[in-house]
C-alpha cells in the first residue's frame, strides 16, 4: 500500500471520529475503564477524543512493566543453550567442507596463476623481511639503543630498572617501527603482482610486528640478557623458559588468526570459516595454559615475594597459574560463546585481559617488594609512593579493560556498564583517600620524628630525674591528634562516597548516625565530659607531651595523650591514666624555667665572705661547663647563711636553668664545690662532742676513768634509737 493511500485511510478514520456525538447524558468511554470499542468511538466529539488521548497518555500503567519473574530467566538461558548447542553442532558438522574452503581461499588468493606464485610469494616476503632486518640494524648501529648506554647500579632501584626498560622498549618500539616501513617499501618495491598479494603481506606482516612487540615486551621486562634490570624475582633459566614459550604461544596464535583474518577477505565465510577460527583460538588457548603450566614455579615463586609473604598470599600464589590456566581457557570459551549467540567477537579484549592479568601482578608484587625494602632501610615516603602506584596501576587495569570489553562508562543503563562504572568510582575513591591518607602519615610523621630528634638532643635521664624535664612544643603534642582526626576524617568521607557510588541512600544512613550519636552522648555523659574537658585542656596549653606534671593524686610526665585521657610516666616507672574529667588541678613543673637551691653545713669559724668568693667562682666555671654551660638561665651563687644550728652554719646557693636540666647541674655543682672548700681549706662541719674533765682527780688512772665513762655517756646520749632518723651531717643539703 502506498504512502498516500495510508495517510487518506487515517485521515477518514480520524475524520469519524471527530464528527461522532455522544448521546445526552450518557458516560463517554473516558471514564471508564478497559479498552475503548468501536461503538464508543463512534460517539465521542473532537474535545473527547482528545482528552482520552491525553488521559492514556498520562497513565503510569499505560505501557506494560517488566517484572522479574525467574521461570522467563530460565526460559532464556534454556533457549540460549539451546541455541549455543545447534549453533556449534552445525559448526562442527562443517569439518567436511573447512578444507575446500580453505582451497577455494588460495585460488582467490593466487587466481589463475601458477602454483609456483604462492612460492614466488612466499620469497619476495622473506626477502622484505630479511631486508627490512638489516635496515633495522644499520639504524641501531648509527643509533646507540639506550639501555646499551646506560649502566646500571650494582643494585638498581625499581624505579631506576623501570626507566632503563622503559628507554629498552623505546628503542625497541623504534627499531620495530623502521623494520615495518623498510619491509614494506621493499616488498612494494620488489612485488608487481596480483592486488591480493599485497593483502597477505599486510595481514601476515602484521602478524610478525605482533610477535615482536609481544616479544620486545617481554624480553624487556624479563631482562633475560641483563639480570640485573629484571623486575620480576625470576632466576636466569626461569626467564629464558618463559621468554621462549611466550614467543611460541603468540607466533601460533598471531598467524592463526591473521590467516582467518585474511580468509574472511577472502570472502572464505560461514560455517567452516568460525570452525577453522575456533581451531585456531582453542589450539592458541591451549598454548597459553601451557605457559602458565610449565612455568608455575617461577610465577609462584614472584608472586609470593622470595617466601616472604603472609600464608595468604603464599596459598594465592602457588594457585594463581592454575587458576590462570584454567581461566584462559574459560575465556576462551566464553567468547565463543557469546560470538555463537550473536554477540560481536573481542577476540582482542580477550588477549588484552590475559596480558594484563599476567603482567598486573607481577608489577604489583615488585612494587611491594621494593616498599618492603626501603621500609626497611627508613624511609617513609617511597613505600607510602609504591602503595599509591600499586592502588593507581589497579584503578588503570580496570580502565583499560573497560575499555578493551567496550564497557560504556558514560551513562548506559546495562547491568555491566552500571557494575563497572561503580568499581571504576570505587577505585579513583581509594586511590584519592589512599593518597590523601598517606600524605598526612607521611608529613606528620616526619614532624614528629623531628620533634622526638631535637628531644633525642638534650640528653635527658629520664631516670634521674624527679620532677620536671622539658617538653616538647605544643605542635608536636597535638600532632597525633591531627593525625587520627585527620585519618578519620578521609576515612569516613571515603565511606561515604563508596556507599553513594554503590548506589546506597547515604542520606538515611547519615541520619541514622546522628540519632545513634544524640543517643550514645545522652547514655555517656562522663565520656563527653572526658573529651569536652581534654579538648579545653590542650585549647589552653596546659600541658604537651613530655612534661612533668602533678595533679594531686598522680604525677609524672606526660607519656601519651588520647581523646578522653592521658597517661603519666612516674619517675620510678608507673604508669598513671587519668580521664580529663577527673583533673580538678594541675601543676606544671616543665614550663620556662626551673630553680634548684643548694644548702652547705660549714663551722662557725668560717670566713663567710671568701666563701661567698668561692661559690661564685665556682658559678662562673659552671657557665662554661662543656655539658651543662648551656642550660643556665640565671648563674649559680650565694645567698648567705640562712640557718645556724648546732654544728655550724648553713650556707644557701641557688640557680635557675631549663627545666629537667636541674638534676644534672645539681650533681657538677656539689662536685666543684667540694673541690673548690678543700682547694681553700674550708671544711664542711661535722657533728662534735666536747667533755668538761676535773682536775681534782687523785691519781691519773682514776681521771682517765672519769673521762672515758664521761665520754661514753654523752655518746650514748647523742646515739639516736633504733628506727629513728640519725642527727644531719655537716656536708651539703638541698631544698
Amino acid at each position: 500500500m502506498r504512502p498516500l493511500a495510508r495517510l487518506t485511510i487515517l485521515a477518514a478514520v480520524l475524520l469519524g471520529l471527530a464528527v461522532a456525538q455522544p448521546a445526552a447524558g450518557q458516560e463517554t468511554p473516558a471514564a471508564a475503564d478497559g479498552p475503548i470499542t468501536a461503538d464508543d468511538l463512534a460517539r465521542l466529539s473532537d474535545a473527547e477524543l482528545r482528552r482520552i488521548v491525553l488521559d492514556r497518555l498520562a497513565e503510569p500503567d499505560a505501557q506494560p512493566r517488566a517484572h522479574f519473574n525467574p521461570a522467563n530467566t530460565a526460559y532464556a538461558l534454556q533457549a540460549a543453550s539451546t541455541r549455543v548447542r545447534d549453533r556449534l553442532g552445525a559448526i562442527l558438522a562443517a569439518y567436511d567442507a573447512l578444507p575446500p574452503a580453505l582451497a577455494r581461499g588460495l585460488v582467490r588468493l593466487f587466481g589463475d596463476r601458477s602454483l609456483g606464485a604462492l612460492g614466488g610469494f612466499g620469497l619476495v616476503f622473506a626477502i622484505s623481511l630479511v631486508a627490512g632486518w638489516l635496515i633495522e640494524r644499520l639504524v641501531r648501529r648509527g643509533r646507540r639503543a639506550p639501555v646499551e648506554a646506560i649502566a646500571p647500579a650494582p643494585t638498581p632501584t625499581l624505579s631506576r630498572k623501570a626507566g632503563i626498560v622503559l628507554a629498552d622498549l623505546t628503542g625497541r618500539l623504534f627499531a620495530i617501527a623502521v623494520f615495518a616501513v623498510a619491509a614494506t617499501v621493499v616488498f612494494f618495491v620488489l612485488h608487481d603482482g596480483h592486488s591480493h598479494d599485497r593483502i597477505a603481506f599486510a595481514f601476515y606482516l602484521a602478524a610478525v610486528i605482533l610477535i615482536r612487540l609481544i616479544g620486545g615486551v617481554s624480553r624487556a621486562y624479563l631482562a633475560v640478557d641483563r639480570p640485573a634490570l629484571r623486575i620480576p624475582a625470576y632466576t636466569d633459566d626461569e626467564a629464558r623458559h618463559l621468554y621462549t614459550a611466550i614467543l611460541a604461544a603468540i607466533a601460533l596464535g598471531a598467524f592463526g588468526f591473521f590467516t582467518c583474518a585474511l580468509f574472511a577477505t577472502l570472502g572464505v565465510a560461514g560455517d567452516a570459516h568460525l570452525l577453522f577460527l575456533i581451531l585456531v583460538g582453542t589450539i592458541t588457548s591451549l598454548g597459553l595454559s601451557a605457559v602458565f603450566v610449565v612455568g608455575r614455579r617461577a610465577l609462584a615463586g614472584d608472586l609470593a615475594l622470595d617466601g616472604t609473604g603472609g600464608a595468604m598470599r603464599r596459598r594465592l600464589a602457588r594457585s594463581y597459574p592454575w587458576a590462570m590456566a584454567g581461566g584462559t581457557l574459560v575465556l576462551w570459551a566464553g567468547l565463543v560463546v557469546a560470538t555463537l549467540l550473536g554477540a560481536p567477537p573481542l577476540f582482542g579484549a580477550g588477549l588484552a585481559t590475559v596480558a594484563l592479568l599476567v603482567l598486573w601482578p607481577s608489577l604489583d608484587a615488585a612494587a611491594l617488594r621494593e616498599a618492603v625494602r626501603t621500609a626497611a632501610a627508613g624511609a617513609q615516603a617511597t613505600p607510602a609512593l609504591l602503595g599509591l602506584v600499586r592502588v593507581g596501576l589497579a584503578v588503570a587495569v580496570l580502565l583499560v579493560l573497560a575499555v578493551a570489553w567496550r564497557v560504556d562508562l558514560t551513562g548506559s543503563a546495562g547491568l555491566g556498564s552500571a557494575i563497572t562504572r561503580s568499581l571504576l568510582e570505587v577505585a579513583v575513591v581509594l586511590l584519592i583517600a589512599h593518597a590523601a591518607w598517606q600524605a598526612l602519615k607521611i608529613w606528620i610523621d616526619r614532624k614528629i620524628a623531628e620533634e622526638d630528634a631535637a628531644r633525642g638532643d638534650l640528653g635527658e635521664d629520664l631516670g634521674e630525674m624527679e620532677i620536671g624535664g622539658t617538653g616538647l612544643s605544643r605542635m608536636r603534642t597535638l600532632l597525633p591528634l591531627f593525625k587520627r582526626a585527620g585519618q578519620a576524617t578521609i576515612a569516613s568521607i571515603a565511606l561515604m562516597i563508596v556507599l553513594s557510588a554503590l548506589g546506597v541512600n547515604i542520606g538515611p544512613v547519615l541520619a541514622g548516625a546522628g540519632v545513634v550519636g544524640i543517643a550514645i552522648g545522652f547514655g555517656s555523659q562522663t565520656l563527653v565530659r572526658d573529651i569536652v574537658s581534654g579538648a579545653f585542656f590542650l585549647m589552653d596549653d596546659a600541658f604537651r607531651l613530655g612534661e612533668y606534671i602533678d595533679l594531686g593524686s598522680v604525677k609524672g610526665s606526660v607519656e601519651r595523650i588520647s581523646l578522653r585521657s592521658l597517661q603519666l610516666r612516674h619517675h620510678r616507672g608507673a604508669l598513671n591514666t587519668v580521664p580529663f574529667g577527673e583533673i580538678q588541678t594541675l601543676t606544671n613543673y616543665s614550663r620556662d624555667w626551673a630553680i634548684m637551691k643548694l644548702r652547705f653545713r660549714v663551722p662557725f669559724d668560717t670566713d663567710i665572705e671568701k666563701a661567698r668568693k668561692i661559690i661564685k667562682a665556682v658559678g662562673k666555671d659552671l657557665l662554661s661547663h662543656p655539658e651543662v654551660g648551656a642550660d643556665f638561665l640565671a648563674p649559680f651563687k650565694s645567698q648567705g647563711v640562712v640557718e645556724v644550728d648546732d654544728y655550724g652554719l648553713v650556707i644557701s646557693t641557688k640557680f635557675m636553668c631549663k627545666p629537667g636540666r636541674q638534676f644534672l647541674i645539681r650533681r657538677h655543682a656539689y662536685a666543684a664545690v667540694q673541690r673548690a672548700f678543700a682547694e681553700n681549706d674550708i671544711q664542711f662541719a661535722r657533728p662534735e662532742i666536747r667533755v668538761a674533765v676535773s682536775r681534782g682527780a687523785a691519781t691519773e688512772a682514776e681521771a682517765n676513768e672519769e673521762d672515758l665513762q664521761a665520754a661514753g655517756a654523752a655518746l650514748l646520749a647523742k646515739t639516736p634509737a633504733p628506727g629513728t632518723a640519725p642527727p644531719r651531717t655537716g656536708t651539703a643539703g638541698a631544698e
